[in-house]
């Protein structure tokens, strides 16, 4: 049995301990997991966020590209001319996609109306008060005395002189009232003559009427009138004449834009001999275009693959937007713009794989330029189905006026059954000359028929792809879309952990309070024995003595 003091010893009076530290030991052990948890979830959601805006940024990069691509008006054909010193034969505003292979011959170039004064000793030289009355149109003979003149829809003009005007001034005065004349000055060896120049063409010739003018200084030297010709005619207003396959044309200027749509003819000199117009694919331009495509759509792609990759322990390996769904499904939208059918063009409906967009086992996309060469030439109208939206009709007489918001892209049939039209089958209500179809995939569609004798057509209607991947990223990018809505609802998330934070501070508190609580009271339990202790030693002692 152990003796007295022995057990005194034992009881060690005064506990001995640093009671703050293990207080703050106690505490960390409940404070810092908890704390742990909710700062790798905050992190969690604060790289995601961080994550979204790069998304974000890509998006917006890529969509900016579908736009410059989409405007870039890839024309599907070139035109070119067999001898440019005749005539030049190009592509010009809108696409040309008519295969071109015509045979032209140039008869005669248009030419515009020219008369010249007599000469004056400098440009500074006066050519008295007055004014000069200029109309435009047709002269019926060319210069002869009693010819008549047949004004055109152009205005005409009138320009003023005094006494001092001079010869440039006169110039000036009448370049700055019309753009259907032109005036200028040169020196023809002996003096300076001014030239006054219609636009070119039969009908838009030039008749200058002088008048009000006491010296007759004017109407001596500027009239061109039915009775009087003081100017002298040195060209004579004529329209352009051509053939092309055989077929005579004529036009009032050398410049023509409306022979093939997309084209422009640049007529240069006469030629009894046939030039070639043809048209080619504008391979390369397509080629590039697409490429751009291809290498931008992979880098958004692999930077989400990058994003949402998972390591197999769930660690930091893992990307910022592991198991995300918007993540993933962007991703698959991205994905199936590949494979996206477009309707609304002829021969379609057509998709990008169809010029030789594949589709790799990762993900990405690659260009196949032999199946995009192969497919082009077959099918140009699958490049307008990729780059270009369209409306048009193949029957002049009709016309779509007006598209519904709910009209479906698509190929559509006008029939005539007695007096009523048809689209698809579905009968269109008249006012008029125009149609209104009120039901179907062609809802809202307005058109107008000009003539009754119109017993079909086919309407074209199509948004291209380039089109439908710009709605469908501005849709990811818009304020209420899907992006700002993940990153509104992590923010959220990111408050609820700062207030989690805060609760813990106040339950680590509470919980700091009630161990002190209790270290005090063990404290003051072990104060007490200790004094018990002390006393009963002293008892001992004095037992002994």
């Amino acid at each position: 049995m152990a003796s007295t003091p022995e057990i005194l010893s034992k009881l060690n009076v005064g506990s001995g301990m640093n009671n703050s530290d293990i207080i703050t030991s106690l505490v960390d052990a409940e404070r810092i997991p908890a704390l742990e948890r909710i700062e790798k979830n905050e992190s969690q959601a604060e790289n995601k966020i961080s994550a979204y805006g790069i998304l974000k940024s890509d998006i917006s990069d890529f969509r900016e590209l579908v736009r410059t691509i989409k405007s870039s008006n890839a024309a599907s054909h070139v035109g070119s001319s067999s001898n440019t010193t005749i005539a030049k034969f190009t592509t010009t505003g809108t696409t040309g996609t008519e295969n071109i292979d015509a045979s032209l011959v140039v008869s005669s170039l248009a030419s515009s109306h020219t008369l010249v004064t007599g000469a004056y000793n400098n440009s500074g030289s006066t050519v008295g008060a007055g004014s000069l009355t200029i109309d435009f149109g047709t002269w019926s003979t060319t210069s002869s005395a009693n010819d008549t003149f047949t004004a055109n829809s152009n205005s005409s003009i009138t320009v003023t002189t005094s006494a001092s005007t001079t010869l440039s001034q006169l110039r000036d005065s009448i370049n700055n009232a019309t753009d259907n004349a032109e005036a200028s000055i040169l020196y023809n060896g002996t003096g300076y003559v001014l030239v006054i120049k219609g636009k070119s063409g039969a009908s838009n010739e030039v008749r200058v009427t002088p008048s009000g003018d006491s010296t007759a200084t004017l109407s001596n030297s500027f009239s061109y009138t039915t009775s009087s010709k003081n100017l002298t005619q040195t060209v004579d207003g004529t329209d352009a004449s051509f053939t092309v396959d055989g077929i005579s044309m004529t036009r009032s200027t050398n410049t023509i834009n409306d022979l093939y749509k997309g084209y422009t003819l640049e007529l240069e000199t006469t030629s009894s001999s046939a030039v070639n117009l043809s048209s080619t694919q504008n391979l390369d331009n397509i080629t590039s275009l697409l490429s751009s495509y291809v290498d931008a759509y992979n880098n958004i792609y692999l930077n989400i693959t990058n994003m949402t990759s998972s390591s197999f322990s769930g660690d930091e390996s893992s990307g910022p937007l592991s198991g995300d769904s918007l993540a993933r499904k962007i991703q698959r939208d991205l994905r199936n713009f590949s494979t996206k059918s477009i309707s609304g063009y002829e021969g379609g409906p057509y998709s990008m794989s169809l010029l030789g967009v594949q589709t790799n086992r990762d993900g990405t996309i690659a260009l196949n330029t032999n199946v995009l060469k192969n497919s082009f030439e077959a099918q140009p109208k699958i490049v307008d189905a990729i780059f270009k939206d369209q409306l048009i009709s193949d029957n002049a007489e009709v016309e779509v006026t007006t598209i519904g918001t709910d009209t479906k892209p698509g190929s559509y049939a006008i029939t005539k059954s007695g007096n009523d039209y048809f689209i698809d089958g579905v009968q269109m209500t008249a006012s008029g000359t125009l149609y209104t179809s009120g039901s179907g995939n062609s809802v809202g569609m307005v058109m107008n028929i000009a003539s009754s004798d119109v017993s079909s057509a086919n309407i074209y209607f199509g948004k291209s792809l380039m089109t439908e991947i710009d709605k469908s990223l501005t849709n990811f990018l818009s304020y209420n879309g899907d992006i700002n809505n993940r990153i509104s609802n992590l923010n959220e998330k990111l408050g609820d952990f700062k207030d989690q934070k805060t609760l813990l501070d106040e339950r680590m508190a509470r919980l700091t309070d009630r161990y002190t609580l209790q270290f005090t009271s063990m404290e003051q339990s072990i104060a007490g024995l200790k004094e018990t202790g002390n006393y009963l030693d002293q008892m001992l002692k004095q037992d002994k003595d």
